[in-house]
């Protein structure tokens, strides 16, 4: 009998929201937990846990690589911040914070602060930090200009600190008096919006600058261009005083505060703080001094709140719910231009936005969107839009965000399906290919990318694999663990987790599977026998066998009916035999067990029956 081929596996990817019978040729008509690779269909990798015992449900998490070459991850909770050193957790939550009762004069031998809890939760010696202000004038009784003092002693009734040498500057009262390095132990739990608890985070000149939304923004202090584990979090330095911004991001020297709230909710209000140098917070966020590069502007050309902005090559765009603008340096006076872009395509959700080589990838109210900086192009009309949209669950939308896999090309449009409260699945986007999958995710508050360090099977006793399975060359190094990896936040497990390592989840088998129906396999008007297929497939794990179904059907309006599951293993078998016939036919390839497979193709062996209508030969 002759062989029709299924070829072209890895050029299309999956298509749902086209009827089978009109997908063409390597298209997919369903699938999950694949990706699609160098012209095949290959098994999603597993992911393990890693950072393990993470102090708090972890809603956030990035990689910050100082000056030094300390590589670090930070996790953002609820209430808490902590950094892993690669070994340890070590808790780096702003402290409590003192107040100054009463202005402080130039060279005085002591200040006083407001009793209470923060001053009783104070050792009797240690560091403060004074003021927030890095430009003012220490000659001018109004200044409040930053520094650090020590101290010998504390009194907890009278609120009186004597200092160890006399301080440098004045400081008027009620200014805030910061408790340095390892001196507090008592954290000042932050307040995030127990809804949705987004925070971002973003790196200017050296200093990791982070927001929730809800309090001041917070900024890891510096010394010499480099962070100490021993150095807590503290309020963004000359931040304006009980504002909040939903999101901050850095943009050449400057920090952008977008959708603002100060005496009253602002959230079409773009503000941007003067230039900083390296390892430093800006001077001013003052709009109002003209000597200076601090500046605001209100986006009020369309209705909806700004949701997130990010660079794109000189420009900074600005995503609202329903319109996107480009923010563009211009130099004195203005500083910024502002230019509408698109009146009707917003952004969904805060990080639901990434960068790639062809520009903005991100997820829109409808759709998936790329925007170059000139368009705005929809990617998946016709595709998968329904299919993404129709599982997504609506109470829940802004909790979907975008993480991108540079290693492997892919965008991963994560969002809650239907019925879920948390993200637990992805679109992936492969944008050199334009190819379309989907796969499962834990519970998963944020992933981000970076190098994260598996060392499994290091000695024999530890090694876990046959000599056939293990990969690599004895004593070497794997590459994967030095390559950038995502990285997975499980808000409800408490668990971070390292993706592609492995074949399970963290310990426990899962489903993957790609299916086509509608297939007429070069003739659409007769009735064909199928005796058996040939899928060409490459399997490896510690079980090789994959199970295949073949499906018929009549016609286009009757439901598929399968033959399956049929166990196949290519390391022993070249076909996988049956009996059906029909005018369309199905295939679909699963596993359950902990393995990887690829597939390269599959081949239908098949006779013709003749034009004979609507009967069914079963």
């Amino acid at each position: 009998m002759p062989l029709v081929p299924f070829d072209n596996v890895g050029s299309i990817g999956i298509i749902r929201d086209t009827p089978p019978y009109n997908l063409p040729q390597g298209a997919w008509s369903d699938g999950n937990n694949v990706r699609f690779l160098d012209n095949g269909v290959k098994k999603i990798a597993g992911y393990k846990e890693v950072m393990a015992t993470c102090p708090f449900a972890p809603y956030y998490i990035h990689p910050y690589l100082t000056i030094a070459g300390l590589y670090y991850w930070i996790a953002y909770g609820a209430t808490d911040i902590a950094v892993y050193t690669g070994t340890t957790w070590i808790d780096v939550t702003q402290q409590l914070t003192l107040t100054l009762d009463g202005a402080v004069s130039h060279n005085s031998g002591s200040i006083t602060v407001d009793t209470g809890a923060a001053l009783s939760a104070l050792p009797a010696t240690g560091t403060l930090r004074i003021g927030t202000d890095i430009t003012s004038d220490q000659d001018v009784n109004s200044g409040n200009k930053y520094e650090e003092v020590t101290y010998s002693a504390r009194d907890v009734a009278t609120g009186v600190i004597t200092l160890s040498t006399n301080n440098l500057n004045h400081h008027p009262d009620n200014a805030i008096v910061y408790p340095s390095g390892s001196t507090y132990t008592v954290d000042k739990d932050y307040g995030a919006n127990t809804s949705s608890r987004r925070w971002t985070a973003t790196n200017l000149n050296g200093l990791v600058v982070a927001t929730n939304g809800f309090d001041a923004p917070q900024m890891w202090p510096l010394s010499g261009g480099i962070p100490s584990t021993a150095t807590p979090f503290r309020e963004l330095q000359n931040w304006p005083t009980g504002a909040s911004c939903k999101s901050i991001r850095s943009f050449r020297t400057f920090l952008v505060g977008l959708n603002w709230n100060r005496a009253n909710q602002e959230p079409r209000l773009v503000k941007w703080s003067t230039e900083a140098s390296f390892g430093a917070a800006p001077s001013t966020w003052d709009e109002t001094d003209a000597t200076l590069d601090a500046g605001e502007y209100e986006l009020s050309d369309t209705p909806g709140d700004i949701v997130d902005g990010l660079p794109l090559g000189d420009s900074f765009l600005i995503y609202k719910e329903d319109s996107i603008y480009i923010m563009n340096y211009v130099g004195t006076p203005y500083i910024f231009s502002f230019k509408l872009l698109s009146p009707t395509v917003g952004a969904l959700s805060k990080e639901a936005i990434k960068e790639f080589d062809g520009g903005h990838f991100f997820i829109g109210n409808s759709d998936c969107y790329i925007c170059n900086g000139q368009t705005v192009t929809p990617l998946l009309p016709n595709k998968v839009r329904r299919a993404m949209f129709e599982d997504l669950s609506g109470d829940n939308y802004q909790k979907c965000f975008v993480a991108a896999d540079y290693v492997r090309n892919e965008m991963l449009a994560c969002f809650p399906s239907s019925g879920n409260d948390v993200v637990d699945k992805a679109l992936i986007w492969n944008w050199k290919d334009n190819t379309f999958s989907f796969r499962d995710l834990p519970d998963t508050s944020f992933i981000n990318n970076g190098i994260i360090d598996i060392t499994a099977g290091a000695t024999w006793d530890a090694s876990t694999e046959y000599w056939d399975i293990g990969t690599g060359t004895w004593g070497e190094r794997n590459y994967d663990n030095v390559k950038n990896n995502l990285v997975f936040c499980d808000v409800t497990n408490t668990k971070i987790f390292r993706d592609s390592f492995g074949n399970t989840k963290d310990g426990t088998n899962m489903t993957s599977f790609i299916e086509r129906t509608g297939l007429d396999l070069n003739d659409p008007q007769s009735v064909k026998f199928v005796s058996a297929v040939y899928p060409q497939i490459e399997v490896s794990g510690d079980n090789q066998s994959v199970n295949v179904y073949v499906g018929r059907q009549i016609s286009t309006e009757q439901g598929i009916t399968w033959e399956g599951p049929i166990l196949f293993d290519p390391t022993t078998q070249s076909k996988v035999s049956c009996r059906i016939s029909g005018k369309y036919f199905g295939i679909k390839v699963e596993s359950t067990t902990d393995m990887d497979w690829k597939l390269h193709g599959v081949a239908f062996e098949v006779q013709q029956r003749g034009l004979r209508g609507l009967r069914d030969y079963g």
